[in-house]
């Protein structure tokens, strides 16, 4: 399959529209059998209510406009999305010779929605998975002292998990405790939930003993060979059991994937470089830059993932700091702070 011309086929600002809509509802839903009632014109029904109607035959979505309120579906599928929640129909939005039809309850649920538009407290992510790297058997990076990796990122994942849950984050954790989990343990995790994030939670080591600072890791370009790789697959079959779309129908599948991806990789990318403008400020730490990487916790997930590294164990001064409750608490506030800043903001 051409995947490049599949991304081409819509504007990058539509793809969060689109997987938004497969990783909160389970989208894509194939056509049903029936309707309630007679299925109504779309371009009839917005005209009465002065809807704007815009519909790219490529990807198959119906864009609505009014009021500065959005609302989106995909042709073939009973879910339509404005902003991050979710309406069921009482069936598909179909096309036909005569164009675009909806079910009949599509005006009581949607259209009155354009009359103004409703804040919503989260727009971007509402259930986040968190990963405290290492674990048992594997410490990770080992200070002079003797601090261990696994103890601090376990610490700050649970402080960051406090914090998120606190303004109204659903959070799931790989682990909360000291044990070992594979990583392809974790992936799966975050593949059979319905989260919208993924967070790997690190602490740095280097040789040079005056390397510190603090820095993202975001997915970088794979190639045809990296996407297809054994582990990724896996978690495609997870994800996609969850999909309320046809079964042996690969086109679909392959179309569904290549918008993830696209909307994975961006999100990944924003979200990265906004964190690094701001949070290694509100920690006084050094600013080492957001980076692309293949790590493989990033690429074989299927939702946007970063990997934060939250400052060098064999760098005295930060191992020094990273002792510290206080030091912990500053780190996951100020990740949870600038996380939701990012979901908030236009």
């Amino acid at each position: 399959m051409n995947t490049a011309r599949i991304r081409r086929g819509f504007p990058q600002t539509w793809v969060p529209w689109i997987a938004a809509g497969i990783l909160l509802s389970g989208c894509a839903r194939m056509p049903s059998r029936g309707m309630e009632a007679l299925p109504t014109s779309l371009s009839e029904i917005c005209k009465a209510n002065s809807v704007s109607l815009q519909f790219d035959s490529v990807t198959q979505v119906v864009t609505l406009n009014k009021n500065n309120v959005t609302a989106k579906v995909l042709v073939g599928s009973d879910v339509v999305l404005i902003d991050s929640e979710k309406i069921l129909l009482s069936g598909p939005v179909r096309r036909m010779k005569e164009g675009l039809f909806v079910p009949p309850d599509f005006g009581r649920k949607v259209m009155e929605r354009f009359g103004a538009r409703d804040d919503f407290a989260i727009k971007k992510f509402r259930e986040i998975v968190i990963d405290p790297g290492h674990g048992g058997k594997d410490p990770g990076a080992r200070g002079r002292s003797g601090l261990d990796e696994k103890i601090v990122v376990l610490d700050i994942a649970k402080r960051l998990k406090r914090s998120l849950e606190d303004k109204g984050i659903n959070v799931i954790m790989t682990r909360n405790s000291d044990e070992f989990l594979s990583l392809k343990q974790r992936t799966e995790i975050a593949c059979r939930s319905k989260a919208d994030l993924f967070i790997s939670i690190h602490a740095n080591s280097s040789r040079a003993k005056n390397a510190e600072g603090f820095e993202v890791y975001f997915l970088r370009e794979l190639d045809s060979k990296e996407k297809k790789n054994d582990e990724l697959k896996d978690n495609q079959r997870i994800k996609f059991r969850n999909l309320a779309m046809s079964r042996s129908a690969p086109a679909v599948e392959n179309i569904v994937w290549d918008m993830m991806y696209s909307y994975k990789q961006g999100e990944s990318r924003r979200l990265a470089e906004y964190l690094m403008l701001r949070t290694p400020n509100s920690l006084d730490a050094a600013n080492r830059g957001s980076k692309s990487c293949a790590f493989f916790v990033l690429r074989n997930t299927l939702i946007p993932a970063i990997l934060v590294e939250v400052g060098f164990v064999s760098n005295v001064k930060e191992e020094r700091l990273l002792k510290t409750g206080t030091y912990r608490e500053r780190i996951a506030n100020s990740l949870a702070k600038h996380i939701l800043d990012y979901a908030n903001k236009d």
